[in-house]
């Protein structure tokens, strides 16, 4: 009797170290499986963050906007939109929330109140790209206009990178007369670009006896121009 109640006694002991066990193994693969989820979330984030830098409020800080009727100015600062329309002045006051980007601009999601003390409520603002590299601004928290477009601004000298001096040590033309015919075209259709990146690929015409090369500008459309620099009469175009 004695001999059964000690084997009895281990098979007890067996079952619960084999319970006891499991349940090490089970909390384990639960652990792991836990830390493989944050790790996927963790893996992800990085590009949802890329995504949300397209294009923000953040990056228009300090811009100064007209509506379409010429009528009403705004500006964006830190926190508020200011809209004046000749002695009047109205504020509205945001925090952003999220930001979503596309081909086209980019939408907020924002609160907006008209007091820093008052509940705020939910508006979006949208922003568009223009061809020209303008952006439209469009808010039904806007209160003297409905949307409004970004002043250009001020004429300043294009900036011009890469090895220049080679296309027009190529195509016998002076170096400086390229640089005018950007500032020139940018100016009258890019007035938002700042500089012009060249691409470094030069297109020979034989028979049309022409130079062609391609810029990129850094306005927000990325806009490429082709300068075209005739071999006849030394004559260079942007298109």
């Amino acid at each position: 009797m004695e001999r059964k109640s000690k084997a009895m006694a281990a098979l007890a002991c067996m079952a619960l170290l084999a319970l006891i066990g499991a349940g090490c193994a089970r909390c384990t693969m639960v652990h792991a499986g836990q830390q493989e989820q944050a790790g996927q979330e963790q893996s992800e984030s990085p590009e949802a963050a890329t995504d949300e830098a397209k294009g923000s409020l953040e990056e228009l800080l300090g811009s100064k906007w007209t509506s379409r009727d010429g009528k009403s100015a705004m500006s964006i600062v830190n926190g508020a939109f200011v809209e004046r329309c000749g002695s009047n002045e109205e504020i509205t006051y945001w925090t952003p929330e999220k930001t979503s980007a596309d081909e086209g601009g980019f939408s907020e999601s924002i609160w907006v109140s008209d007091s820093l003390t008052e509940t705020q409520s939910p508006s979006i603002i949208r922003v568009d790209i223009a061809d020209d590299g303008s952006l439209a601004a469009t808010c039904d928290s806007f209160k003297l206009a409905t949307s409004y477009v970004i002043d250009a601004p001020e004429s300043a000298e294009l900036s011009i990178t890469g090895n220049v001096g080679y296309l027009a040590s190529l195509a016998n033309v002076d170096q400086a007369k390229i640089a005018e015919c950007l500032q020139a075209h940018a100016g009258a259709k890019c007035p938002y670009a700042k500089a012009a990146s060249w691409d470094g690929e030069i297109f020979i015409d034989a028979n049309a006896e022409r130079i062609s090369s391609t810029f990129t500008l850094d306005d927000p459309n990325g806009t490429i121009v082709t300068v075209i620099i005739d071999g006849k009469t030394g004559r260079i175009s942007a298109m």
